[in-house]
C-alpha cells in the first residue's frame, strides 16, 4: 500500500482500524481484517495493542489530536479562552471529516455495549471536557465568562452538541446552513458572558421552592 514504508507499524494499524470501523462498524471488524488492511500479521496487532477495544481507542485518540493541536496553537497565539471554546465547538461539529464522524459514532455506540470500550471512551471524553473546563475557568478569571455559568456544564453542553451533530449527520440528515450555524454559536457564546443587569432590575439568587 502506498506510503506504508514511511509509517510505523502502530500507525498503520491505527489507520486501518479507523478506516474499517468507519466503513463497516465496530462489531463487524475483526483483528484479522485490520491486519490484512494494514498489510501486517495478527502478531503485529498483539505486539502493539491488547485487543480490538484498545485499537478503537487509539484510533479515536489519533483523531482527537486535531482538537488538542488547535487548542495549543490558540494558546501560542494568546487567543481569548472563550474564543478558543467557540472554535472547538464549531470545529467538532462542522469540520470533522466524514470518516472520523462515523468512527466517533461507532465508538460511542460500542461504549454502551462493551465495558472495556466504555472505559476507554469515557477516559478520552474526560480529557476533552477537562480541557474545555480549564479554558472556561480561565475565561471566568479574565472576566469573559459569567459567574453563573458552570465550566463543567459548559463542557458537557459542547460535547453533547458535537456528538448530536455527528449522530444526525450519520443518519443522512442534510447539514444546516453553515453560516446560520456559526451565527447561532456566536449568539450562544455571547449569552455566557457576564450580562449587565437591566436598569431598575434587582438581581437575586433563585430561592428553593
Amino acid at each position: 500500500m502506498t506510503g506504508q514504508g514511511t509509517r510505523s507499524t502502530r500507525q498503520r494499524l491505527i489507520d486501518a482500524t479507523a478506516q474499517l470501523i468507519a466503513e463497516e462498524g465496530y462489531e463487524r471488524v475483526g483483528v484479522q481484517a485490520v491486519a490484512k488492511r494494514a498489510g501486517l500479521t495478527n502478531g503485529a496487532i498483539y505486539g502493539n495493542f491488547r485487543d480490538k477495544a484498545h485499537l478503537l481507542a487509539a484510533a479515536v485518540e489519533a483523531r482527537l489530536h486535531r482538537l488538542f493541536d488547535a487548542v495549543e496553537q490558540s494558546r501560542q497565539k494568546r487567543t481569548p479562552p472563550l474564543e478558543v471554546i467557540g472554535r472547538l465547538a464549531r470545529s467538532a461539529a462542522l469540520d470533522t471529516p466524514e470518516a472520523d464522524r462515523r468512527l466517533l459514532v461507532e465508538a460511542y455506540s460500542a461504549a454502551g455495549r462493551d465495558p472495556v470500550v466504555g472505559v476507554l471512551v469515557r477516559e478520552r471524553l474526560r480529557r476533552i471536557e477537562a480541557e474545555v473546563i480549564r479554558l472556561a475557568e480561565q475565561a471566568r478569571a479574565e472576566g469573559q465568562l459569567g459567574e453563573d455559568v458552570d465550566p463543567a456544564t459548559m463542557a458537557r453542553f459542547g460535547t453533547a452538541v458535537a456528538l448530536g451533530y455527528h449522530l444526525i449527520h450519520a443518519a443522512g440528515v442534510p447539514d444546516p446552513d453553515r453560516e446560520s450555524w456559526l451565527r447561532l454559536w456566536d449568539r450562544v457564546l455571547w449569552c455566557t458572558r457576564p450580562q449587565p443587569a437591566a436598569p431598575g432590575v434587582e438581581t437575586r439568587e433563585p430561592t428553593d421552592r
